[in-house]
Formats: C-alpha cells, sequence, structure tokens
C-alpha cells in the first residue's frame, strides 16, 4: 500500500472514530453502547467478528455483546480476568494468538471490560489498528461508566422520593400532637420548651421533605408541575415576608412594591420561591442588616428581587449555585441546617414559570437574587 493511500485510510478511520465518540456520547441506554461498540469496531478494522466482554459483580468476565458469534456458543462463557484468559479466547475465538486483538476497557483505573476482535488472515495488522482498538475501548469505557453511574443515580433519586413521600404521614402526626399539646394550659414551661422544640425540628423536617421531593420530581418528572391561576405578587410577597419576619424575629425584612404585581402564576410557588431566597439572604447575611424585598411592575413582566448585605459569593460558587447541593458558603452548612436544594428548586419553579433568575454579588453592593416572571406562562 502506497504512503497516500496509507494516510487516506487513516484520515478516513479517524472520522470513524470521532463518529463513534459522538455516537456513543448521545448513547441513551447500557445495550445501546454495547451494540455501538461491537458495530464500530467491526467496521474499523474490517472484522466479521468481534466480541464484547464486561466484568460482572462476582469479578467475572462475561460476553455482552458481539458480531459473528452464535449466542448459544458465548452465552456460558464466565471467566476470571486473570494470566489463563488468552488461552481461553484462543478457544472461544477458534484463532491463534496472532490472530486476534484484545485491549481493556479502564475506568476509573480498573479493568472493566474487555474488546477483542478477530483478523482476516489476508490482512496485514499495523500498530494502527491496536491503537484504533484502544481508543475505541476507552469511549466505551467512558460510556459505559457514565450509564452506569446515571442509574445509580436515578436509583438514588426514586429511592429519595420515595422515603420523603413515605415520611410525611408520620412527620405530620407529630406536628398534629406537639399542635395540641401546645394548646393546653396545664403544660409547665419546662414541657412547653421542649414540645416547641419538637414542633419546631417536626416543621424543618417537612421543608426538607418537601425540598426532597420537589428534587426527586425536578430531576425525573421532567421539571417541576405548577397550576397557574390569576394572583397578585405584591399579596403572596406581604403574607411571606410577614411569616419570615415571624421565624426571624431578630432581623429586619424590608418590602417595598411599585407598578402592577398581578400574573397568572401558581401562587404557592411563587410564595415558596421567595421564602426560600429569603431563608438564604438572612442565612448568608450580616445579623445586623437588613434584608430587602422589592416588586416592580412592567410592561409584560414582574420583577422580584431580593437583596442582603454581607460578604460576595465567590464567583467559582456563584457559577455553580444553582445546581442541586450547592450553597453559597461551605461555613454556613451545618448552620443553615438544609439539604441544599433550596436555589435548585426556585430556578426550577422560575423556569417552570417562563421565567428567569439572576444573581450579583459584590463586597460594594451586596448580594441581589432577581426574579424575572412573565404575567402569563406560555403554554407548554
Amino acid at each position: 500500500m502506497s504512503s497516500f493511500a496509507a494516510d487516506g485510510r487513516r484520515l478516513q478511520q479517524l472520522r470513524k472514530l470521532t463518529e463513534v465518540s459522538r455516537a456513543l456520547t448521545y448513547a441513551l441506554s447500557l445495550s445501546e453502547i454495547l451494540d455501538l461498540t461491537v458495530a464500530h469496531a467491526a467496521e474499523l478494522l474490517e472484522t466479521p467478528r468481534v466480541l464484547l466482554l464486561l466484568v460482572n459483580e462476582d469479578g467475572m468476565l462475561t460476553i455482552r455483546a458481539g458480531i459473528g458469534f452464535a449466542k448459544d456458543a458465548t452465552a456460558p462463557f464466565r471467566e476470571p480476568l486473570d494470566e489463563t484468559l488468552v488461552r481461553r479466547l484462543e478457544v472461544l475465538l477458534d484463532v491463534g494468538t496472532e490472530r486476534f486483538f484484545a485491549v481493556p476497557l479502564v475506568a476509573g483505573g480498573e479493568v472493566t471490560g474487555l474488546l477483542a476482535v478477530t483478523l482476516a488472515v489476508d490482512r496485514v495488522t499495523s500498530e494502527d489498528d491496536e491503537w484504533l482498538l484502544s481508543a475505541l475501548a476507552d469511549q466505551a469505557a467512558v460510556a459505559l461508566e457514565k450509564s452506569r453511574l446515571d442509574q445509580t443515580a436515578e436509583f438514588r433519586e426514586r429511592l429519595i422520593g420515595i422515603v420523603s413521600h413515605d415520611l410525611r404521614n408520620p412527620i405530620g402526626a407529630i406536628l398534629m400532637g406537639t399542635q395540641m399539646l401546645l394548646g393546653r394550659d396545664h403544660l409547665d414551661a419546662t414541657t412547653t420548651k421542649v414540645v416547641s422544640r419538637i414542633h419546631s425540628s417536626a416543621e424543618r423536617a417537612v421543608r426538607m421533605i418537601r425540598d426532597l421531593l420537589d428534587f426527586t420530581q425536578a430531576r425525573l418528572g421532567g421539571g417541576i408541575e405548577i397550576r397557574t391561576e390569576p394572583t397578585d405578587l405584591r399579596t403572596i410577597a406581604n403574607q411571606v415576608v410577614e411569616e419570615a419576619s415571624i421565624t426571624h424575629a431578630s432581623r429586619r425584612i424590608v418590602l417595598r412594591a411599585s407598578g402592577d404585581a398581578s400574573g397568572a402564576w401558581d401562587g404557592d410557588r411563587i410564595a415558596q420561591v421567595l421564602g426560600n431566597l429569603l431563608t438564604n439572604a438572612v442565612t448568608y447575611s450580616t445579623p445586623d442588616t437588613p434584608v430587602n424585598v422589592v416588586i416592580h411592575g412592567e410592561r409584560s413582566d414582574v420583577v422580584l428581587a431580593v437583596h442582603n448585605e454581607g460578604p460576595p459569593i465567590p464567583l467559582d460558587v456563584r457559577a455553580r449555585i444553582f445546581e442541586p447541593m450547592q450553597r453559597a458558603s461551605e461555613q454556613m452548612s451545618s448552620a443553615s441546617r438544609s439539604v441544599g436544594l433550596g436555589l435548585y428548586i426556585v430556578r426550577n419553579i422560575v423556569t417552570a414559570h417562563g421565567g428567569t433568575i439572576g444573581i450579583e454579588s459584590t463586597e460594594e453592593a451586596g448580594t441581589t437574587f432577581t426574579v424575572r416572571l412573565p404575567r402569563r406562562v406560555a403554554a407548554a
């Protein structure tokens, strides 16, 4: 083969490898990744026989996909990954050692599988062939590991949702019981204090469960569901600010509103947005400074801004602050007593309304979260 022809063939192989990488990146399921890997291995190496083996939970190699082999011949294969594997592969592939390639799939520094191909008798092998197969194996290993992690995360999130849902009833019973006890006149001061603490802890647990259920819905349910109706943001804000002022009696929360603040929104969800933003502002601001809530009605939107003074949020934290399990400051994580989902849920509620949320945070001006809500939510 001439040098020009060899270069052309290599360029074509590299283009195919790029296509493979893109296909594996967008593969949606484990079976799709397996099928794509063996199909492209056959194409790149121009071979009719390919096997993809993965290490199972017992540390044994099993055949998960293949081309050119009878299923009943490969199904019983279950072998350890040790020094005798080459000989066993020769028997399985029915060729000599010089007539097949086998490269490992490696993820996290561990061998997770093996990609093996047989070579045609008339094919002149080269280092390029082994490089191509290794590159494909690396891409497959990454795709398979991503699929595994996605499945693990989905299972974990579903479990969170199920457990959180089942916890609502017993905690609701605790709240009802403590409310009944606190309504009685004959409780002494010590008992009243203990029951009040139990009630406060149960309320905090309810808030955490609500956040976990919203998180599960946002991640696995395609977004947070909203039910819109004619609503006035000024009315919602008055109620939320009043409740927050009682909860945080030592802080001054100031509300200012101007213009028409009416729109078609989910009132309970918008209240949740403002409540979460206020909790965040109180938690991360300087204790002796006010928290300001500003509402301004514009022509087609209503703007809601929550401002607090205090240390600015670092740029690297700001970039991911609306992601789950993130906080404005790790130093405050124990004091906040939250699961770090408040701002993530805020963003999802605002997005469900067709709105936007932004943040500005400087040493001089403090921190401001600004929500812009269209007066009407566009039809899905």
